[in-house]
């Protein structure tokens, strides 16, 4: 059975295929898309991963695959916050420092003890920090506030119910939401697990991407280039930022010989992948060999972005399995990485998407755009001023100079120097998932 896709609030349907199916009855892919689009088309594609289980101390960083619960109340118990004396604030309501009431001393609490008496009527026990109340008390007072001599203490101040203690649910109560579904662990979180005693997590298995460079100019990064032959360097950079958003990247190697190779590569990705990103082989005005393998196997749903600088990316599918094309440039495959694919691997994690940090610099100098264009512009931050950085093709040495991206909209001119202007961090990624909060 085919699966059809909504793209956009058009009327366009798409249909997905497997290498069996005429691809020739395909609806024609979008050629000029803008970047939010892009990623409207790549998140309705992506499909899910396989919900495992695993260990906490194996899950940071991994997408929970189902809520996790609190099992029973938490701390269990109401504990003291201070250390002073476990009282009953009625006791003392009208304690001051020229009337102190006095309180017979009972004891002491430990501790890791659960107290064996209850707290009577005009008596008081001490406590320490993190100790539990006896019954029928339900405050605790300061040290500096009370004094002790002999059988009795004496109290200076009066408490409220409550004041300087953690009611028994007051972390978390049995049946309640600990981690909704989509919540990406981390450290803290899984501190937080094991405090609860929740030692196992079902969890979204970490997508396998495999990476594939086409290119006959390409050596590998190890080698030594002659004229007119460059480093393969984008296959290193797709697996760092795949790691980085928790997905396990695959390097298949390089398709030197056209489509032929290329397609025999791709056919093993897909075997062995849930996604692909191809980088290479997706240009302007020349064959784009990336496209024309995608089509032979699948469908092609995207072949262009309406962004400048003018990039070349083509989104497609085969077999259900996304598949990506992107440039050769380093620059705008880190981009268009940051910007769209990290949809992507969010979406399949089954995890609410990232979103770039974004902090406020003024314009160093002026950025001119035409208004029929977005425009993405790689920037430097020099104190709390952003200049573009080169636009000329093949610049490696961009991407360590290249501190965020600004992005003027479709319908502007540009930015005026010294205009305050957003700039996208791409050194930060925001949480993707926030707790909502505390409504007491």
């Amino acid at each position: 059975m085919q699966k059809k896709i909504r793209v956009y609030s058009s009327d366009i349907n798409i249909q997905t295929h497997n290498s069996t199916q005429n691809t020739n009855s395909a609806t024609q892919p979008i050629s000029s898309a803008s970047i939010e689009e892009a990623v409207r088309l790549i998140k309705q594609i992506a499909p899910d991963t396989r919900i495992e289980t695993r260990y906490i101390d194996e899950s940071d960083g991994f997408t929970l695959g189902a809520p996790v619960y609190c099992r029973y109340d938490i701390p269990g118990f109401n504990r003291s916050t201070k250390d002073g004396y476990a009282v009953r604030a009625e006791d003392i309501r009208e304690a001051t420092p020229q009337n102190p009431v006095k309180l017979f001393f009972s004891g002491s609490i430990h501790n890791g003890h659960s107290p064996s008496l209850c707290l009577l009527e005009g008596s008081c026990m001490a406590i320490a920090t993190g100790g539990a109340l006896p019954d029928f008390s339900d405050a605790v007072v300061m040290h500096e506030n009370a004094s002790l001599n002999d059988s009795y203490v004496e109290i200076s101040y009066p408490v409220f119910q409550g004041d300087n203690v953690i009611r028994k649910d007051e972390d978390a109560k049995a049946g309640e939401i600990l981690f909704p579904e989509g919540w990406v662990l981390r450290p803290q979180d899984i501190g937080v697990l094991a405090g609860f005693g929740i030692c196992t997590v079902q969890v979204r298995a970490m997508p396998v991407i495999g990476i594939l460079s086409t290119g006959q100019e390409l050596v590998p990064a190890d080698g030594r280039p002659a004229k007119g032959e460059v480093r393969e360097t984008n296959s290193y950079l797709i697996s760092a930022l795949c790691r980085k958003l928790g997905a396990i990247p695959k390097r298949y190697g390089i398709a030197w010989e056209g489509a032929s190779d290329l397609s025999d590569m791709l056919c093993t990705c897909v075997s062995e992948c849930d996604a692909i990103i191809i980088s290479g082989g997706s240009a302007h005005d020349e064959r784009d060999l990336t496209a024309e393998v995608i089509s032979h196997h699948g469908s092609i749903y995207l072949s262009g972005l309406s962004i400048s600088p003018r990039k070349k990316m083509v989104i497609g599918a085969i077999e259900g399995k996304p598949i990506i094309g992107l440039p050769g440039h380093p620059a705008s495959v880190y981009l268009l990485l940051l910007l769209v694919v990290s949809n992507l691997i969010q979406v399949m994690k089954g995890s609410v998407t990232h979103g770039l940090l974004k902090e406020k610099a003024f314009a160093g100098m002026d950025l001119k755009a035409h208004p029929d264009r977005e425009y993405h512009i790689p920037v430097r931050i020099d104190k709390d001023q952003a200049f573009p950085l080169s636009r000329k093709a093949g610049l490696v040495s961009l991407l360590t100079h290249c501190d965020g991206i600004v992005h003027v909209p479709q319908g502007s001119r540009g930015i005026k120097k010294g205009e305050v202007l957003e700039v996208m961090d791409l050194t930060r990624v925001r949480s993707p998932f926030h707790m909502p909060p505390d409504e007491d």
